[in-house]
């Protein structure tokens, strides 16, 4: 398969979708790392379920929010893992639906290892919109950022690039301005992730001071061919490995360091991006910065009928004006 060419008058505000294509895998997963299920809290399921085209049986449901353990565990090491947050049905159907938009966007099925990363992607299928309401999803995000948060953005992630297995140490939003100002990235995951395959990989407490402010060496090298982190190579960093399998989440702050290394397979997974609302201008010229897409939402999340949906992007468009 060949590189595909990137349209001209490519608008993610008219809801037409950003993609990159190679022979094998592409888009080096921005942030998938994963941690011991040692770490982990207990399985959540949902009382607030949006159907996913799944035949509706009676199950023993949990309460959606997290504990109070479970939040210290979120704010003091930046990340969470949600391990079978999703039933084998219920991501059977999230896998179904995410390959065949795949195709849809490509006009065929990618092969084996070959590579796409789709952006914007969960909006674009109705069935895979519905994740942002779900109360797995949605309750904990409300606990971590108030009930006014925004979204962010999405992605559709199938494969590596040819040659591209290892994704270095980063933070998607580094530096001391940006730790008052919460992202959340949420990762579903619909292959097994392994340490050394793989997994998603943090350093605990690396989104607060001052280990955050201590690791900018990582940060400043991260994009260089074969780097060292202070003289250690990348998968010799003391680190969580977050192994996952399909139905698993994994919660992040977007200010976490982390990496991935040994990729292999088909590595798809599902990335839903979100926001405290902004509340200064600081926020706002962060998010101008690192995701000025954010201004110009999806108009099938602008006009959705799901009040939690649209309340995700309303006022979103003014802010970029106002």
């Amino acid at each position: 398969m060949t590189a595909a060419p990137m349209p001209e008058n490519l608008s993610m505000g008219a809801g037409r979708p950003m993609f990159f294509v190679v022979p094998r895998p592409l888009h080096p997963a921005r942030g998938q790392y994963a941690t011991p299920r040692a770490c982990s809290a207990s399985i959540l399921i949902a009382a607030h379920r949006p159907s996913l085209g799944i035949p509706k049986r009676i199950t023993a449901r949990r309460h959606s929010m997290w504990s109070e353990d479970q939040l210290a565990h979120f704010h003091t090491f930046g990340f969470s893992l949600q391990p079978q947050l999703f039933r084998p049905d219920e991501i059977a159907a999230i896998t179904s639906a995410a390959e065949s938009l795949w195709e849809e966007i490509l006009g065929l099925l990618p092969k084996g290892e070959e590579a796409i990363s789709t952006v914007p992607f969960v909006e674009l299928r109705a069935q895979l919109t519905q994740l942002l309401e779900d109360d797995r999803i949605y309750q904990p995000l409300v606990q971590l950022m108030g009930a006014d948060f925004v979204w962010s953005g999405s992605e559709g992630n199938r494969g590596f690039a040819p040659g591209r297995t290892a994704h270095h140490w980063h933070a998607d939003r580094p530096g001391e301005p940006e730790l008052d100002y919460l992202r959340v990235k949420v990762m579903i995951y619909l292959d097994p992730q392994q340490k050394d395959t793989g997994a998603f990989r943090v350093i605990p407490g690396s989104h607060r001071l001052p280990l955050h402010q201590d690791l900018q060496p990582f940060q400043r090298h991260h994009s260089d061919s074969d780097p060292t982190f202070f003289g250690l190579t990348g998968d010799q960093v003391p680190c969580c490995a977050v192994e996952t399998r399909p139905g698993d989440v994994v919660f992040f702050n977007q200010s976490l360091f982390h990496a991935v290394y040994g990729k292999t397979g088909r590595r798809r997974f599902i990335a839903l991006k979100f926001a405290s609302r902004p509340a200064s201008a600081a926020h706002l010229t962060s998010l101008a910065q690192w995701s000025p897409y954010i201004f110009e939402p999806h108009q099938n999340l602008v006009h959705h009928q799901s009040q939690r949906i649209s309340r995700m992007v309303e006022g979103l468009v003014e802010l970029k004006t106002g």
